[in-house]
């Protein structure tokens, strides 16, 4: 029995441990003590990463609708000629950002070189991808700007609408261990989270305000004249801020003027702050983000140590898969398939010309019936896509690729097995752009392959064979590709707990923070439109998470700890619950687990009320992925859904 080095693949954070493996099987799990970023701390999920890694429901062979269970030539044959069938646009791959980096090169490259499409995208998009946006239109630099290991040496912390020590505990516990050592950590949000609890400073907006709010204390300094003029479009930025309704703050958002006051003296004087918010599938809108990036222009605080405004994610190589270019503009490292260079560049190494046509995502053909698509490869992705269950089965072709059986594996034509994490060598990009490596740790019992070989198996098929020998060649051809990952390697990576990108020739050990050439304010594209409470649905209803069952997702449900959490809550609440404040209970006149009937304009389900303070007067909490009452009342409501962190539907609760 031997313990064997790894990365946690749960979360974004990019943990350290240790997995002890007996043969092909994975027996425990321990911290690595020496890790930068988890210092020696697992949260739930990752102390229980072996149960997901020995369970039974595992996908070992093909298996082709027609015919039943067959083997790895006949399957692909089968594969790739319904694809050779349809016309590029007709086709689209759905990238899993679980991937390693290795195995969505390969996926993007089958895609674009083989296929000739360019429909090709992540499920979780919409929040990190608004993130990088502006990130990348602000500084050029698209990922977090700051360093998961600078948090202690920030003087000002501010959370930004998210329950970070449910979504990623480690650094939850990272920025509570910051504030007992005297950095101010301040919580906004529209409920009292665990973080907000740990807090020195907790401000209580209304749902759906936390642009408003932000763009109140960026105000509040440009009037002060304490901010910083010099950045690019800063004169188009104060006549932005002339819009903030400032005088009407405590109305607009419940926030009183002095507290915005408190924030912004607190910000401009700190030598060292940082913001965290929550990116994702329960991404902040791209006007959000912008207003939040925004008052860290205006504060000073960009591109020095300490500082950093931080998207962070919920899934383990988010990061990673758009640096590897699985979005439908993107090739890697966030250059844009119009960049001519990049373009060129491409087609050199891949001795062919790149698909010209205009992609789309595959939430994007799949919402819209009238879409071109008939074929979808899919691979290893949670449940959450089967909400197009109806579309998916009505399409003449679709494959899934993935380790684990789920709800997509029971639609596909033909499915193909894939090995996990720790039966082949990859890398994985945490939310920080800490690239690090995790090599084999056992052999699998299966036969299966490697994504990123299926890939090659696939393109060699097809006649445009890849010729990989191993996972570190196909690093090498990122690197080649790729600048911000120029000089990344396996000998290099073999040497570190990880390197944050860009990692050039002239910077081999990485870059910890973003210092930016040039740094410009990025404008909002929407006038404010926060969601208000009417007389007929007086409640503002607010979606998350909890603690031990996570994206209604593929993953959590295979691990038995946090599996038994979920079912105790279930045993309590069965029909899933509905969080309310006390004063609102007694209004309608339930008790807690007393049942509901939650009523909107387009929907209606049926809950369990949970009493609690950690909602404000006025609304209602409800965790996204229990039961299926809940699932499909959110089905309608897709629209309002998909802008994750600041989902709100007006609601009307009757005690049934």
């Amino acid at each position: 029995m031997s313990y064997r080095p790894g990365v946690c693949t749960f979360c974004g954070t990019g943990c350290g441990h240790y997995l002890k493996v007996d043969g092909t099987s994975v027996q425990g799990v321990f911290p690595s003590r020496v890790h930068p970023v988890s210092k020696g701390r697992l949260c739930v999920r990752g102390w229980n990463i072996h149960e997901l890694l020995g369970t039974q429901e595992r996908i070992i062979k093909p298996y082709i609708k027609d015919s039943g269970q067959a083997n790895y030539q006949d399957a692909i044959a089968k594969l790739v000629s319904a694809l050779s069938s349809y016309k590029p646009e007709e086709i689209a791959f759905y990238a899993s950002p679980r991937s390693s980096n290795e195995d969505n090169f390969a996926l993007m490259k089958l895609a674009r070189l083989v296929f000739k499409t360019n429909n090709i995208s992540l499920q979780a998009e919409s929040g990190h991808r608004n993130s990088l946006d502006v990130l990348y239109n602000g500084t050029g630099f698209a990922g977090m700007l700051g360093s998961l290991e600078d948090i202690r040496k920030a003087e000002v912390l501010i959370v930004a609408g998210m329950d970070i020590t449910t979504q990623n505990p480690i650094i939850g516990s990272e920025l509570h261990y910051a504030s007992r050592s005297g950095s101010l950590l301040i919580t906004i949000d529209s409920r009292m989270t665990k973080i907000a609890k740990l807090s020195k400073k907790f401000i209580n907006i209304k749902p759906g305000t936390m642009r408003i709010v932000f763009d109140a204390i960026g105000h509040y300094i440009d009037k002060q004249q304490w901010g910083d003029t010099k950045s690019a479009h800063y004169e188009e930025y104060k006549k932005y801020l002339a819009t903030v309704p400032f005088d009407s703050i405590e109305k607009e958002t419940g926030v009183l003027p002095a507290e915005i006051a408190f924030v912004a003296e607190r910000l401009v004087k700190a030598k060292s702050a940082a913001v965290f918010f929550t990116s994702g599938i329960s991404g902040l809108s791209y006007d959000t983000v912008a207003s939040i990036y925004n008052l860290f222009v205006l504060a000073g605080k960009i591109g020095k140590e300490g500082c950093g405004v931080n998207p962070i994610v919920g899934i383990n190589n988010l990061q990673g898969s758009f640096d590897m270019g699985c979005a439908p503009d993107l090739l890697t490292g966030f250059q844009s398939i119009d960049d001519a260079t990049a373009k060129k560049n491409f087609e050199k190494k891949w001795g062919h010309e790149l698909p010209q046509f205009k992609g789309k995502t595959v939430e994007q053909l799949l919402a819209d019936s009238s879409s071109p698509l008939k074929a979808l490869v899919i691979v290893d992705h949670d449940d959450g896509i089967v909400k197009y269950a109806d579309r998916l089965q009505s399409l003449p072709f679709v494959a899934y690729i993935g380790a684990f059986t789920n709800k997509v594996a029971d639609v596909a034509h033909v499915v193909l097995p894939i090995t996990t994490y720790i039966e082949t060598d990859g890398t994985f990009t945490n939310a920080e752009r800490r690239v690090q490596l995790s090599l084999k740790k056992c052999d699998n019992t299966f036969d299966v392959l490697p994504m990123w070989k299926l890939c090659d198996t696939i393109a060699q098929a097809a006649g445009k064979a890849f010729n990989y020998q191993g996972a570190s060649e196909v690093m090498d051809e990122i690197a080649s590709l790729t600048p911000s990952y120029e000089s990344i390697s396996y000998k290099l990576l073999s040497k570190k707990h990880g390197v944050q990108w860009p990692c050039t020739k002239k910077n081999h050990d990485g870059t910890k923070y973003c210092v930016p050439e040039k740094v410009s304010f990025v404008l909002p594209q929407k006038p404010y439109a926060a969601v208000q409470a009417t007389q007929e649905y007086p409640y503002l209803l607010m979606l998350g998470k909890s603690q031990h069952y996570w994206h209604q997702n593929n993953i959590m449900h295979k691990t038995f700890i946090p599996l038994r959490e979920y079912n105790a809550t279930l045993l309590l609440y069965p029909d899933g619950y509905m969080a309310i404040a006390p004063e609102d209970a007694k209004k309608i006149g339930v008790r807690d687990r007393w049942p509901v009937k939650v009523v909107a304009e387009k929907a209606s389900m049926k809950a369990m009320v949970m009493i609690s303070d950690d909602v404000a007067p006025g609304t209602a909490y409800v965790p996204y992925f229990i039961r299926e009452g809940i699932a499909s009342f959110l089905l309608a409501y897709s629209d309002i859904v998909s802008q994750g962190e600041e989902a709100t539907i007006p609601v009307r609760i009757e005690k049934v």
